[in-house]
């Protein structure tokens, strides 16, 4: 349901027929107005707002809202950042452990892992990602100083992928380094394991040095050479005097001579923490190298203080894993940035979230700028306005020719009192025109349908770019003609959500067209749809719909009490707001924007 309501909120674009435009600029009635329409006093008393939220509340969403950020400034939604998630878990407790910490949520997190428990172990052997699940879980929880509940349910999965050559393969993948270091944590006797090590040292002993200067090939070489030392050590193998280990140790020696031009080919960032942990584990890490590894790591951090492993531009947890295991290995510590980005990804429930890559929009920027001054959270208005100047040419990821982002755009500027530059207004009323000759003629049949015309005609009034009478005229009497004898709009029939959408836009866009709209079947319609102090489901799209028709039409809901108190109902614990209730999502951007709106527009909060 919240899905198709907001693809009616932004997307619905319909064909039309060509009435003629006639429009103007008068700079003089340009304003800077606040987001209409007006606010109605409809209750008896301002409500504390912070007292109404909760402290704890404000906090979470204001965590949730910065990690709602994007680099290029603006906003994104609020994802799931609360269910934890497995492997985003294992890679940030890493991090922490390789800098001595442990995360806030330790207790919480071991409590997770040991409910997932189950899950994660006990059907491994039906997906796909079960041996790295086992590995990750269990590696998670010895990290935290902590065991599986049930550890020889595990170590009886493991030994049952125990290939008679002693190799551990799993969905065909070779997982033996895996294997050993999950059955050496869990206390099983590795040092029996005569089989594996027989495998591994004949894997070992074919591992050869590159030669000629080939980068790539040595720190492959490198990666191969770490993992199968760590392994055989688990193994309690004696491999130190053979001759392949004294040629491995060789070239090392070598490649710490060069570190430079390794450093040249630009190698991923596990690569070189590899390359790190090999030179520190062999005695090779003098200060020259320690400080090209530390630079060359550092020169990758992004603006969140995270690191990501596959080159864009936001923090991911396998990134800031190596990165960090790489700048400790060279002697160094990660600055704060960096330790507060991954805490920061700290679930309440236990364990962390899944990173995400994010791309700001025009209309979620402005709800998040519009949030966070409600919530008293502070935000970049520096790198707010660099967005705003680029996403006003580039809606993404809206269509050129929807209205509701510019919008959006104009209103952020007017809410963070930054004045835009002479070209830009000309841009944006330019462009106003544009949208103004584009859905007069072709978009008029839906004009109750698309919510752009709500858009176009607010950022028209607010520009001073507005219809002629005349074709204000014919906009109004092409809605006007499409109200029922009931007091509703539109041609759907036996159909309420599609009605009460319509009749809420048709009542909205005659007030902005300045047509004092008041009719008394009208309020009468949208009194007799509330129930349990809302509209819809009910659900926040439609209440800050309709109360918003009413405002207009200077009329005060019934059971404003009752309003409020659906709007509480909906409080997720931990940040924002939840769209109905019911829902089992986690508290959105959108539906915290709709729910403090709704609050405002009745004269509950300023």
């Amino acid at each position: 349901m919240k899905k198709t309501l907001s693809l009616f909120l932004i997307f619905v674009l319909v064909g039309g027929v060509s009435i003629g435009i006639y429009y103007y600029k008068n700079p003089t009635s340009e304003t800077n107005s606040p987001e209409a329409p007006p606010v109605l006093h409809c209750t008896g008393q301002t409500l504390n707002l912070s007292a109404f939220l909760g402290k704890e509340w404000i906090d979470y969403t204001i965590k949730r809202l910065n990690l709602a950020k994007c680099p290029d400034g603006g906003f994104t939604e609020i994802v799931d950042t609360i269910t934890p998630d497995l492997h985003s878990t294992y890679y940030f407790v890493a991090t922490l452990r390789a800098i001595n910490e442990t995360p806030f949520n330790q207790v919480q997190t071991i409590g997770w892992l040991h409910t997932q428990e189950e899950n994660l172990f006990k059907n491994a052997s039906e997906a796909r990602y079960g041996f790295r699940n086992v590995y990750h879980g269990v590696m998670t929880l010895k990290m935290l100083n902590s065991t599986p509940r049930d550890p020889h349910k595990i170590i009886d999965f493991v030994l049952s992928v125990k290939r008679e050559n002693g190799a551990f393969v799993y969905d065909g993948l070779d997982v033996t380094d895996q294997a050993i270091e999950i059955l050496y944590v869990l206390g099983y006797n590795t040092s029996k394991l005569n089989d594996t090590t027989q495998y591994c040292l004949a894997r070992f002993k074919n591992l050869t040095p590159p030669r000629g200067g080939d980068a790539w090939g040595a720190l492959n070489f490198v990666s191969e050479f770490n993992r199968y030392t760590r392994t055989l050590d688990l193994l309690g193998a004696n491999y130190t005097s053979t001759q392949e280990y004294k040629e491995g140790v060789s070239f090392m020696r070598n490649i710490s001579k060069n570190i430079s031009s390794i450093l040249m080919i630009n190698p991923p960032l596990f690569l070189v923490a590899d390359l790190a942990q090999a030179l520190r584990e062999n005695g090779f890490m003098d200060v020259n190298i320690s400080e090209a590894i530390y630079t060359y790591v550092k020169s990758h951090e992004l603006p969140d203080g995270g690191f990501n492993l596959f080159g864009k531009d936001y923090g991911e947890f396998q990134g800031t894993y190596y990165a960090v295991k790489a700048i400790v290995l060279s002697g160094k510590k990660p600055d704060n940035k960096t330790i507060s980005f991954v805490h920061s990804w700290e679930s309440p429930l236990g364990g962390f979230a899944f990173t995400f890559q994010k791309f700001g929009g025009p209309i979620l920027t402005y709800m998040g700028v519009y949030v966070a001054e409600k919530i008293g959270m502070d935000v970049n208005r520096t790198m707010i306005r660099e967005y705003l100047e680029n996403a006003l040419h580039n809606r993404w990821p809206y269509s050129q020719d929807d209205p509701a982002p510019l919008y959006s755009i104009y209103l952020t500027y007017g809410r963070l009192n930054l004045t835009m530059e002479q070209d830009e207004r000309e841009y944006l009323k330019n462009e106003t025109v544009r949208l103004m000759e584009l859905y007069s003629n072709s978009r008029v049949d839906s004009i109750l349908s698309d919510p752009g015309w709500i858009a176009l005609i607010r950022l028209g009034n607010a520009l001073g770019v507005t219809f002629s009478s005349k074709t204000k005229s014919n906009l109004i009497n092409a809605i006007l003609s499409k109200r029922n004898p009931d007091g509703t709009f539109g041609t759907y029939k036996n159909d309420t959500p599609m009605t009460l959408f319509q009749t809420v836009n048709a009542v909205i866009l005659l007030h902005e067209l300045g047509y004092d709209y008041k009719d008394n079947k009208t309020v009468q319609y949208f009194f007799s749809l509330m129930h349990d102090g809302g509209w819809g489901g009910p659900d926040l799209y439609n209440t800050y719909g309709t109360i918003q028709a009413l405002v207009y039409m200077n009329y005060c809901p019934e059971k404003v009490d009752d309003i409020i108190t659906f709007v509480s109902s909906l409080k997720y614990r931990y940040g924002g707001f939840r769209f109905y209730r019911g829902d089992t999502s986690y508290g959105g951007l959108q539906e915290t924007y709709y729910a403090l709106r709704i609050l405002e527009l009745l004269g509950a909060i300023q």
